[in-house]
């Protein structure tokens, strides 16, 4: 006898170790320093956007945004350990890659873009003036 496993059984599905619960932190490090650059990047021209005092705002935010992603990502090992994707390992570490870069991109979708009219001065997204819709007077 080879193995424990009976013969015509599937093999055991093994369990992710430490190592998920570790890249969960680092997928959500990189994550959050990737979406707060390209919200950086894409309000750079804009002097009453998001960074209009030098990116303390978004600097602040990073660590909230770091820690909601860790928490999400610690979660999927979890999730996968009651449903296991088919495909093995391989499809089991890259779940969390594919789960940060969707939750990169859903940080960088909320943080909106610049309202830039033509002729006038660039303005966040939002209404400046609660319930009328509009961003300025």
């Amino acid at each position: 006898m080879r193995g424990s496993t009976t013969k015509g059984a599937p093999p055991p599905v093994s369990a992710p170790g430490c190592g998920w619960y570790w890249m969960a932190g680092a997928l959500a490090a990189l994550g959050t320093y990737g979406g707060t650059a390209w919200t950086v990047r894409s309000w750079a021209g804009c002097p009453l956007g998001n960074d209009a005092s030098s990116n303390i705002g978004l600097n602040a935010l990073m660590l909230l945004i770091w820690v909601c992603m860790t928490l999400l990502l610690s979660l999927l090992p979890f999730a996968l350990r009651r449903r296991p994707f088919r495909g093995g390992r391989a499809v089991m570490w890259l779940a969390p890659l594919a789960a940060a870069i969707a939750l990169t991109v859903l940080y960088r979708v909320g943080m909106e873009w610049p309202y830039d009219p033509p002729g006038g001065p660039c303005t966040d997204g939002y209404p400046l003036f609660p319930f009328t819709g509009k961003t300025g007077p």
